[in-house]
């Protein structure tokens, strides 16, 4: 007897609630050694979680990045673009002055898209408007910090797929240890049902019996 509970009675009761609640450690008593497995797991794979969400952000952010380098790369091409035409001799100086001043508001638009830090990391505050090769170097100055965007996202994205993976595999195996198996425990319901009903009508004989026992006392 357990709390006035007969074993079976309370092996039952605990059937019910694997049953119902679908886990079949839902306390101690039902396995401390996989109970305790189980919340190491739990732990585990919540931590993945917290990785995965971190480096998804972080992809994030580096992506955004690399799209911001995306474009200062075109506003680069376009300033080129402009160098080498201005060195068109049939140009007026009129013209010419008009393509400097495109060449300045494109400039000023990659001021919009990036720090003055940024700006001074990249080499784009000491680029010559007139001048291709300055304006190829602060390209390959740009495409370089893409590389470097992109390298890190990779590492970014190894991260995010390994804790991915291991938080599946956590969770599959704190599933095998958790999850009740509703085939047997309603096997083993049944089974425990089946001796409290025969333990029930052997204490019912054995009242029978006592009593008759008792009657013919009585009547000697």
């Amino acid at each position: 007897m357990i709390g006035g509970i007969s074993n079976s009675s309370y092996s039952n009761y605990s059937s019910y609630g694997k049953i119902a609640g679908g886990n079949k450690i839902p306390t101690a008593a039902d396995g401390a050694a996989e109970l305790a497995i189980k919340e190491k797991m739990e732990t585990q794979q919540r931590t993945a979680k917290a990785y995965i969400r971190n480096g998804s952000e972080n992809i994030s952010r580096m992506n955004i990045r690399d799209g911001v380098l995306d474009g200062v790369n075109d506003y680069l091409q376009d300033i080129r673009e402009n160098a080498v035409y201005a060195q068109n001799g049939t140009l007026s100086a009129g013209e010419k002055g008009d393509i400097a001043n495109a060449s300045s508001q494109l400039m000023k638009g990659i001021g919009q898209q990036l720090s003055s830090q940024q700006m001074s990391a990249l080499g784009l505050d000491k680029v010559d408007l007139s001048d291709v090769n300055s304006i190829d170097a602060a390209i390959k100055s740009v495409n370089d910090a893409r590389g470097q965007v992109g390298a890190v996202t990779n590492g970014l994205e190894h991260n995010v797929s390994y804790n991915s993976i291991a938080r599946e595999n956590l969770l599959s195996a704190e599933s095998s240890i958790a999850d009740t198996d509703i085939a047997q425990e309603i096997t083993e319901l049944r089974k425990n049902q089946t001796l409290d009903a025969y333990r029930t009508q052997m204490q019912k004989k054995q009242m029978e019996d006592e009593n008759q026992k008792n009657n013919m006392n009585l009547m000697l």
